[in-house]
């Protein structure tokens, strides 16, 4: 057992002063008064900084030069999760573009692996295609681009019940409403994207088992004066959750605060990162794709987006200081937000007795300087 303290607690629901947080273990145990912090325990004096819940990315495609795609292992899935915790992200779910049924089976027995040995914040897989619209493929590889057979439908309610398969985006109009019903009955979160259906379709669907989109605005039927799309539909729902890329290159900042008043606490922060993200490479391929990263920006020589060099501590700071979000709510948005979307928000999310201890760490200018990983603490401040 052992504490922090002298520290701001952003708990994701309020902020306190000057209190510190005892840990026992992987868990939270509580929030108490610096001067009520038991005698002879163990603290670590954070001089002022401020912690907030562990940052949770839903969609990480890759990170420190490596990409999940190109070899859907262990030792990729801890390469990326060493890549991101340096930017305050404590739990993610890889993601497998649109691939083959064999590279969905190695991405499925490694996030397996490390659910079953606790490894690396993993949190599940999030299979982004191959079940998606050709029409709105972007970089996708089209030749992986394929409907759901019985077979593979199998293979998926499968990989869900041994909780390794968490998300599935697909576009809805390809897939038969029947073998989206089974999944969501197996516990399969569905996302739509890459899709060009129709509004009223998209009404139906979100009746229908599809509780979220993916990456809100990209890769999708837009919103216009006479077909709402898919943008439209999502943006009417209520109850339907989005991921938004807010890096000014995917999404206009002003878009996104428009889009922030519309979704409130439905909209949460995702990366969509690429290898870049912490490499000072910035070129990679992408399948047949040749990408270059310039300015922040990925992207084919056709100019086509392939991913992004965003990393979640920049989402934040971005949605503070390009759209005037104020920072407990930019924090809800990185973390407590898209717990809730997994069905996980009374574990993680959040600075609270009985919660998983996954932590970040950060000073004024919203820079990391450190990370607690199921209780393990790590601190780099003067890095």
């Amino acid at each position: 057992m052992y504490a922090i303290n002298n520290c701001r607690v952003y708990t994701g629901t309020r902020l306190l002063a000057d209190k510190a947080v005892i840990i026992d273990d992987d868990k939270i145990v509580e929030i108490v008064n610096q001067s009520d912090l038991p005698a002879g325990i163990s603290a670590i004096n954070l001089n002022g900084l401020s912690v907030a819940p562990g940052f949770i990315d839903i969609q990480i495609n890759g990170g420190g030069g490596l990409l999940f795609n190109e070899e859907p292992s262990v030792s990729t899935i801890s390469t990326i999760c060493e890549t991101h915790k340096r930017f305050g992200t404590t739990n993610f779910l890889p993601v497998l573009l649109s691939d083959s049924r064999e590279k969905m089976i190695s991405a499925v027995e490694a996030v397996q692996y490390c659910l079953d040995k606790k490894l690396h914040g993993v949190l599940g897989l999030h299979l982004e295609g191959p079940y998606i619209n050709e029409k709105k493929a972007g970089v996708h590889n089209k030749n992986y681009i394929r409907d759901l057979n019985a077979g593979e439908l199998n293979e998926l309610i499968k990989a869900a019940e041994a909780k390794a398969l968490k998300l599935l985006t697909v576009a809805p109009e390809v897939v038969r409403p029947d073998y989206l019903k089974m999944l969501a009955d197996a516990g399969v979160l569905l996302s739509a994207g890459h899709s060009d259906i129709t509004y009223g379709d998209a009404v139906k669907c979100f009746e229908n088992g599809i509780t979220c989109v993916t990456h809100l605005f990209n890769a999708m039927s837009q919103l216009n004066s006479r077909e709402p799309g898919l943008v439209g539909a999502a943006l009417q729902a209520e109850n339907v959750w989005a991921g938004i890329i807010a890096d000014g290159l995917h999404v206009h900042y002003a878009t996104i605060d428009i889009v922030k008043r519309i979704k409130g606490r439905k909209l949460f922060l995702i990366t969509d990162a690429m290898p870049p993200v912490g490499k000072a490479s910035r070129n990679f391929m992408l399948g047949d794709y040749a990408v270059e990263c310039r300015d922040g920006k990925c992207a084919t020589e056709d100019g086509i987006l392939a991913g992004s060099a965003l990393d979640m501590a920049t989402a934040v700071r971005n949605c503070v200081k390009e759209i005037g979000i104020p920072i407990e709510e930019a924090l809800r948005m990185a973390s407590t937000y898209a717990a809730e979307f997994l069905g996980m928000g009374l574990e993680l999310g959040k600075i609270k007795s009985g919660y998983d201890a996954n932590i970040v760490i950060f000073d004024d200018k919203m820079e990391v300087k450190g990370v607690i990983i199921n209780g393990n603490f790590e601190f780099w401040a003067n890095s």
